[in-house]
């Protein structure tokens, strides 16, 4: 049996060949295949997103970012707690898929599924923290307050190492703190980090429009860096990718625009 035979989660039948924006969709990049590194056996197929794909993924989630943002605190952190039960439901298929795609061993996984578990319960506690504080005021009788707002859309270019683990650290504070976000896996790892990502979100209720999980190379995830809906990136890679990403978006100007190299 491989992991796409239709009796193993997640059901291939529903991703083969997509990528997930917005639900799961063919894509204009065509699609790529998924190798085991140990053996060359093809495990599955995934599409590729073209920058057009990127585009209108970033146009999506902006405008659902909107209503989430407004969603009661405590309605985005149940999304995080039954996502961390789909993934502890899954646990075994999940273990598998990051054994055979990333080249690991089973212990491997299931550091993966731990570490995971534990990022989505830290960042479920986010939500209840005071949105703001209370500063010095510079006039006696003064009022002076900081106040903390979502950044709106989230780009995460993700390594292959630890897929599972990289992207639910990026993502589940992005997401429980009211942003949306632009989710670009390894050309590696496409499935347990991109794929077994976008389903557990989804089997948990998280919202359409607002996790966009974008497989691909370069080109992809220089899309993501350069999309103007992007406010923020988190990276995992190397220090030359990261230094190009962060004088593109310099280039651009924007001061609310940041490349997070993540160790």
């Amino acid at each position: 049996m491989t992991v796409t035979d239709e009796k193993t989660w997640p059901d291939a039948a529903q991703w083969t060949g997509k990528i997930y924006s917005d639900g799961w969709r063919p894509s204009e990049g065509g699609v790529q295949p998924v190798l085991e590194p140990a053996t060359g056996e093809r495990l599955a197929e995934v599409g590729v997103a073209a920058p057009a794909d990127v585009a209108r993924a970033g146009t999506l989630a902006a405008r659902a970012q909107r209503d989430w943002a407004e969603a009661a605190p405590q309605e985005r952190a149940q999304v995080l707690i039954r996502t961390a039960q789909a993934l502890r439901d899954n646990a075994g298929a999940v273990r598998e898929w990051i054994v055979r795609e990333s080249g690991g061993v089973p212990a491997k996984g299931d550091y993966e599924i731990a570490a995971g578990l534990s990022q989505l319960a830290h960042a479920a506690g986010l939500a209840s923290l005071p949105r703001g504080e209370i500063l010095s005021p510079s006039a006696p009788a003064g009022t002076s307050y900081a106040w903390r707002v979502p950044l709106g859309v989230v780009g995460v270019v993700n390594p292959w190492n630890a897929p599972l683990l990289f992207a639910m650290r990026a993502l589940a504070p992005a997401l429980v703190l009211g942003n949306a976000v632009l989710l670009k896996p390894d050309p590696h790892t496409p499935v347990s980090g991109g794929v077994v990502v976008a389903r557990l979100f989804e089997e948990a209720g998280l919202p359409q429009g607002l996790l966009h999980v974008l497989p691909g190379g370069p080109g992809t995830g220089e899309a993501v860096v350069a999309d103007p809906h992007v406010a923020m990136v988190v990276f995992t890679g190397s220090t030359e990718a990261g230094r190009a990403g962060g004088a593109r978006r310099g280039a651009r100007g924007d001061p609310g625009g940041a490349v997070g190299r993540r160790p």
